[in-house]
């Protein structure tokens, strides 16, 4: 948690603020007091006020640690109280030792390190909820993020992975068949209006069922496989209740047209194509593997490089899953394999 301008204009505040009341509470003992009396006082609460500033620095840096590694509320509190009670003799050790009071330790120390005690818990409490509420709302600037990424793939499907060239080869695929093989032109014709259902779909949702994507990709790749004959194996292996696991939209279709494309590009053979999904209570697996060699993304224009599709898979986990996902692509023991792991929400894995 960074602390900003905003944190440093509250702080200045608050504490002038705690300076003013503590003089103006006061004011009724300096009934009959005089000049230096009140500007003793004055001083006083200044400079208890200017401590507090630098005692409430150093809980800030503990407490903003303990919040970026996600502690547990209990962490928090337990913490939160042993620092203000340390701190408040402290500050109290150190108010009275600058302006000379002596004993420092007097009979009504531990009633006034109460007091001091209660102000840091009110301070630690203010803090805590207000990284709380900055939490929040970057929650949902990351979900407002996220549905604008989900809306523009779901149109970059139709620009970039959807291109002209996938739907110019499937019409003529499908007018070679209509004489030859009507049967198959229409299995063709079908699994392309399957195909662009799901690609055109609209919906309110930000997340999909793994299965209608899964569903999707078998309609893609049953044209790639009319349209390469023996040059295409596909073998799919999904695991229980994997295809519950709610994901982004168009999320896996850009790894496995990745992996047709360039897979069919880097070799003369056939192309073997696996796709498994898997699902461990709250943690889903999904790897699509092909046989080829990987192709390292470049950003020369000239490039037929899987850059665009992989940042934008990266981009969306990034905004959909922060700190509870993983994506690696590369080459392995004969494959190039594009793995993905996320930890789903807690009410989906229920």
């Amino acid at each position: 948690m960074r602390l900003g301008a905003r944190f440093w204009k509250v702080q200045l505040w608050g504490w002038g603020a705690y300076a003013l009341a503590g003089y103006v509470l006061s004011i009724p003992n300096l009934e009959h007091g005089g000049t230096k009396e009140h500007l003793f006082v004055i001083g006083l609460k200044l400079v208890r006020s200017l401590l507090g500033l630098g005692i409430s620095l150093t809980m800030a840096r503990v407490l903003s640690r303990l919040w970026a590694r996600r502690a547990p509320a209990w962490v928090l509190g337990t913490v939160g109280l042993t620092l203000s009670s340390l701190l408040a003799v402290v500050w109290l050790g150190l108010l009275r030792w600058s302006f000379g009071l002596v004993p420092v330790f007097h009979p009504a120390f531990t009633h006034d390190a109460l007091n001091c005690t209660i102000v840091l818990l009110a301070w630690s409490a203010l803090f805590l909820g207000n990284a709380y509420r900055l939490d929040l709302e970057a929650e949902r600037e990351r979900a407002l993020r996220a549905l604008s990424l989900a809306t523009e793939a779901r149109w970059q499907m139709l620009r970039y992975q959807v291109n002209p060239h996938f739907l110019f080869n499937a019409l003529n695929s499908i007018r070679a068949l209509v004489d030859e093989e009507p049967g198959r032109a229409r299995q063709m014709i079908t699994e392309l209006a399957d195909f662009f259902r799901y690609s055109l779909l609209e919906t309110r949702e930000r997340e999909v069922p793994l299965g209608e994507e899964l569903r999707a990709i078998r309609s893609y790749l049953e044209i790639q496989r009319i349209r390469f004959e023996e040059r295409l194996r596909v073998t799919f292996e999904v695991g229980p209740g994997a295809e519950e696991a709610r994901l982004p939209g168009f999320l896996i279709h850009p790894l496995v047209e990745n992996a047709v494309k360039h897979g069919l590009d880097s070799q003369k053979g056939p192309l073997e194509l696996r796709i498994r999904a898997s699902r461990q209570g709250d943690t889903l697996e999904v790897e699509v593997a092909n046989t080829g060699s990987w192709r390292e993304p470049t950003s020369r224009p000239e490039s037929t490089g899987t850059g665009t599709g992989l940042a934008n898979v990266r981009e969306r986990l990034e905004h959909a899953y922060p700190g509870r996902h993983r994506f690696t692509v590369g080459a392995d023991g004969g494959w190039v394999r594009a793995s993905l792991h996320v930890e789903l929400a807690r009410r989906e894995a229920a």
